[in-house]
C-alpha cells in the first residue's frame, strides 16, 4: 500500500513539473491576412509582387501575420476589388483608377491621361507626390485604408492583324481603357470595346474583340499574344493604381504591427509591385519575339515616329475633357493640374500638349 502511495506522488509530482514547465500563456494566434489576385498565379504580379511579399510579412513580423494569396480572382474580379476589400471578403487588394471613374479616385485619373506618363516607377513617385496634395482624402471617403500608389508599364496593342498606321484601327473593335479612352478609340476609327482585363483572353480569341490594350508585363501573363500576336508598342497610357487594405483589418492590429505595415511592409509591397512593371515590359517584348519566331507568325510593332504623331494627336481633347469633368465635381482643377505639370516639369517630363 505504501509503495503504491508512493508511487501514486511520484507521478503526480512528474507531471506538475511538467505542466509547470509548459508557458503560463498560450501564444496568439496569428493575424490571417487574405489577399485577392484577380490576375492568375503565373502573372507577373503573383510571381513578383504577392508571393515574396507574404514571405517578407511572414518572416518581418516572425509569424505574427500569415499570408494567404488567392490568386486567378477567385475571390473577386478586379471590377469588385474596392468593394470586395471595403466589404471585407479579403483584406488587401489592388485596384485601377480607371475601373472608378465616377468615384473619388477619379482625381488618380489624372495620371493616365494619354502620353504624360510612361515608366512606372517614376510615374508611382510623381503620382504619389499628387496623391499627397489633391487625394489624400480620397481612400478615407471610399472607407478603405491606402497602403500606397503604383503604376503599369506602358501599355500597347494586342492585335489579331498588324497595326502599323492609324487607318489599321478603322472599323477594329478595341478594348478601351476606362471611360477616359471610349473616345479616344473613337478619334482613332475604333470601335470602343469595354472590357475587365481578365476577361480578354477569350474576347480576342471567340473574335468578339480585334485588339486588347493592356501593358505587355500583363499581357504575357494573360497570354494575349497566343490569340492576338501582333503586338504594338504605343506606350500609352498607364494604368495609376492602389494597394488597398480592410480598415477593420488594420484597426484590430496591435500598434507595433500598424507601424511595421505603414513604414516597412507596405513599401516594399509598393515597391515590389512597381519594380515588376518596371522590369518587365522589356522581358516581355523579348520573350514575345521568341515565341512569334518560333511559331513563324505574330511580330512587335514600333510605329514610325510620323505614325506615333498620328496616334498621339486624336488624344489631346481628352486633356480638356478630364478638367471640364474634375470642374464639374467641385474640384480645384486649375490648382490640381498646375500642380501635376509642375511635378512632371520638376521631374525632367514635358506634356504632350
Amino acid at each position: 500500500m505504501f509503495m503504491l502511495k508512493s508511487i501514486s506522488v511520484f507521478v503526480a509530482l512528474g507531471a506538475a513539473l511538467t505542466l509547470g514547465a509548459a508557458p503560463a500563456v498560450r501564444a496568439a494566434e496569428p493575424f490571417q491576412l487574405d489577399l485577392g489576385n484577380w490576375t492568375p498565379s503565373t502573372h507577373h504580379l503573383a510571381v513578383n509582387a504577392f508571393e515574396p511579399w507574404k514571405k517578407i510579412v511572414e518572416q518581418k513580423t516572425q509569424g505574427r501575420v500569415k499570408v494567404n494569396v488567392h490568386h486567378g480572382g477567385v475571390l473577386g474580379t478586379s471590377q469588385a476589388t474596392l468593394n470586395d476589400v471595403k466589404g471585407g471578403v479579403y483584406h488587401v487588394g489592388l485596384i485601377a483608377a480607371s475601373y472608378y471613374y465616377d468615384t473619388p479616385l477619379f482625381k488618380l485619373v489624372i495620371g493616365e491621361l494619354p502620353f504624360a506618363l510612361s515608366n512606372p516607377i517614376v510615374a508611382a513617385k510623381l503620382m504619389t507626390e499628387f496623391a499627397d496634395k489633391h487625394a489624400k482624402d480620397v481612400f478615407d471617403t471610399l472607407n478603405v485604408k491606402n497602403m500606397g500608389i503604383l503604376a503599369t508599364d506602358g501599355y500597347v496593342m494586342f492585335s489579331t492583324k498588324p497595326i502599323r498606321r492609324i487607318e489599321d484601327l478603322k472599323g477594329m473593335k478595341l478594348r478601351a481603357v476606362g471611360k477616359g479612352w471610349v473616345q479616344i478609340a473613337k478619334e482613332w476609327g475604333a470601335v470602343p470595346t469595354p472590357m475587365k482585363t481578365e476577361e480578354g483572353y477569350t474576347a480576342l480569341e471567340r473574335g468578339t474583340l480585334d485588339i486588347f490594350q493592356v501593358s505587355p508585363t500583363s499581357g504575357i501573363g494573360y497570354k494575349y499574344h497566343e490569340p492576338a500576336p501582333y503586338v504594338t508598342q504605343l506606350g500609352a497610357p498607364i494604368v495609376i493604381g492602389a494597394m488597398i487594405m480592410n480598415k477593420a483589418f488594420y484597426a484590430k492590429l496591435p500598434a507595433d504591427l500598424k507601424k511595421q505595415f505603414d513604414e516597412e511592409l507596405n513599401p516594399a509591397l509598393l515597391n515590389l509591385i512597381n519594380e515588376s512593371y518596371d522590369k518587365g515590359a522589356n522581358a516581355s517584348y523579348d520573350k514575345m519575339r521568341e515565341i512569334f519566331k518560333a511559331k513563324g507568325k505574330g511580330e512587335v510593332i514600333a510605329l514610325s515616329p510620323e505614325e506615333r504623331v498620328k496616334f498621339v494627336k486624336p488624344t489631346e481633347p481628352e486633356w480638356a475633357a478630364w478638367v471640364n469633368e474634375a470642374n464639374t465635381r467641385g474640384y480645384p482643377v486649375e490648382l490640381m493640374m498646375a500642380d501635376f505639370k509642375a511635378i512632371l516639369k520638376k521631374n525632367g517630363i514635358a506634356t504632350p500638349f
